[in-house]
């Protein structure tokens, strides 16, 4: 490990544990989401909100369903990473605590019926925590873990299917693509491994570690990684088309609309490249620590930041220029979602946990919880 990597990495795994563990809130006792994202289907809003899976209605915050419904009398453990959603199954995870003096903290997978947010089933055979949400497709439900492996599960059942075994952690949300699974590691790699099985089809190396979801357009894929570089790989092969260079980590998954990829750095810089060479169109320094990537509005006039600062900013896709700001309390760590006119922030560490903004002007919607609700 050389030194610049070195010293750049220390804090980095430092701040995550701090994210991990300090979830437990402000000072005024506010429980607090983890890192996790949000997940918007239809109607309804999906989020892993620490002690409850919370299913909310996305025009208004109205719940629609809670599990468990009574987190008090029937504790499940602490959700945190994003839910993944498809039309049957709401599928998340959480991290039990030690039940006995020898025991261990238990990671556990939990399908739930999306309908009616009913206990389907769980799996429990991972060793490490689950730092982020999976992907579903083709019958599976495949997600990395803190272990090093990255678990395929049969989407009705919960049975493992297979497991693939990385050099380190697995950070990453894999995005499945027809038969195709592909993630990437902290041990510098990342992958495509057949969907059926798990085996690999094609590698890729880098100088830093991957801890982003990739973008597909076509046949390439374009992925950041922990070297400061902006990759588009031959979604086939593997092989790789361009690189780009940043001002430092890429650690949230980029964003592509029509012939350009948006991508933001942990420094804050946000940049606009040529989806075809990988020539820089615009930059933007925003000046504040970004730990996720950027969302898009749907007819992709407006870029969509997040910062540890707690701010949430609207930039133009023409040429970066800062439409709107608005300031928040607690920090932004996961990207945002956009649905149709709204865009949709999950907090940590403030009074509210979740956001809903015009897409727009940036002006409020809703606030989850209310601002004049009792806080415990």
């Amino acid at each position: 490990m050389n030194r610049s990597w070195k010293r750049r990495w220390l804090p980095a795994v430092a701040v995550l544990a701090v994210l991990l563990v300090g979830v437990s809130g402000c000072a005024s006792g506010v429980r607090a989401m983890s890192w996790t994202g949000l997940t918007v289907v239809g109607e309804n809003l999906y989020a892993a909100d620490l002690q409850q899976v919370q299913v909310l209605d996305a025009s208004d915050s109205d719940p629609v369903w809670s599990f468990p419904s009574d987190s008090g009398e029937d504790s499940r453990g602490t959700f945190y990473v994003t839910p993944a959603v498809d039309e049957n199954y709401v599928i998340v995870a959480s991290q039990m605590p030690p039940r006995g003096f020898f025991s261990q903290n238990k990671n556990v997978v939990w399908a739930l019926d999306r309908e009616t947010g009913r206990d389907l089933w769980q799996f429990e055979g991972a060793a490490g925590q689950y730092v982020e949400g999976g992907a579903i497709g083709g019958g599976f439900f495949v997600i990395g873990n803190s272990d090093g492996n990255v678990y395929a599960l049969d989407v009705e059942s919960g049975a493992l299917r297979w497991v693939f075994e990385t050099g380190h952690r697995v950070w990453a949300t894999p995005l499945i693509v027809s038969d195709t699974v592909y993630v990437g590691s902290m041990d510098r790699h990342f992958y495509a491994l057949d969907l059926s099985n798990g085996e690999v089809q094609w590698d890729f190396l880098a100088e830093g570690a991957f801890a982003g979801t990739p973008a597909l357009r076509g046949d390439t894929l374009y992925v950041g990684a922990f070297d400061d570089m902006l990759y588009a790989l031959d979604a086939n092969s593997g092989a790789e088309r361009w690189r780009f260079a940043g001002q430092n980590w890429f650690w949230g998954g980029p964003v592509v609309h029509d012939d350009v990829v948006y991508v933001v750095d942990v420094n804050g810089n946000a940049y606009a490249v040529d989806a075809e060479t990988g020539d820089q169109i615009w930059y933007k320094a925003l000046e504040q620590p970004v730990r996720a990537g950027p969302a898009i509005a749907e007819d992709g006039s407006a870029l969509f930041v997040g910062s540890q600062d707690g701010d949430l900013h609207a930039l133009d896709t023409a040429d970066g220029f800062v439409v709107w700001s608005r300031e928040g309390e607690g920090q932004v760590l996961s990207r945002p979602v956009v649905s149709d006119a709204v865009v949709y922030e999950a907090r940590i560490l403030g009074p509210q946990r979740i956001r809903a903004l015009h897409v727009e002007n940036g002006r409020d919607l809703w606030a989850y919880p209310p601002a004049d609700a009792d806080q415990e």
